[in-house]
């Protein structure tokens, strides 16, 4: 008999205690990619919104646990018929095992079950440990935003 290592599940009011601890992680770890900045205006943290998500039908935050232990979210963002992730977060302890691969096949799953023909995923430049998860699952990048203050 095999241990199942994660489960996915959809995320609940009483998670926005690690939700935060996880954004706030994922700052740290983030702040020094060139767009950081732009992405926290595009894509706000969930923090205090998540009320809203959770009652939103365009938006949706899936948790990865670890026998009941939360080890990684992703929040999408649904727009006419393209998901978007615009965040996924795992533990550090959790990455390389499969969380990654595993909450975002959950993600794609609900889109499809929510009537999405497509899903696109955000990624920093330099962000490579987001790219590798995006390029396993088979996502190939399509766009790339060249910008410059004015």
């Amino acid at each position: 008999m095999t241990d199942v290592l994660f489960t996915v599940r959809a995320c609940v009011l009483e998670d926005a205690l690690v939700i935060d601890s996880f954004e706030q992680q994922a700052v740290i770890e983030g702040r020094n990619y060139r767009g950081f900045s732009q992405l926290l205006r595009d894509a706000p943290l969930v923090g205090g919104e998540l009320p809203a998500i959770l009652n939103s039908t365009d938006q949706y935050v899936l948790i990865i646990d670890h026998h009941g232990d939360a080890q990684g979210f992703a929040h999408v963002d649904i727009h006419r018929e393209v998901a978007t992730i615009r965040r996924i977060y795992i533990t550090t302890n959790a990455r390389n095992l499969g969380a990654g691969s595993m909450l975002l096949h959950a993600a794609r799953e609900e889109a499809k079950r929510r009537g999405c023909k497509q899903i696109d995923a955000i990624a920093l430049p330099g962000d490579r440990l987001t790219k590798n998860l995006y390029e396993r699952a088979n996502m190939k990048a399509r766009l790339l935003i060249a910008s410059s203050e004015l």
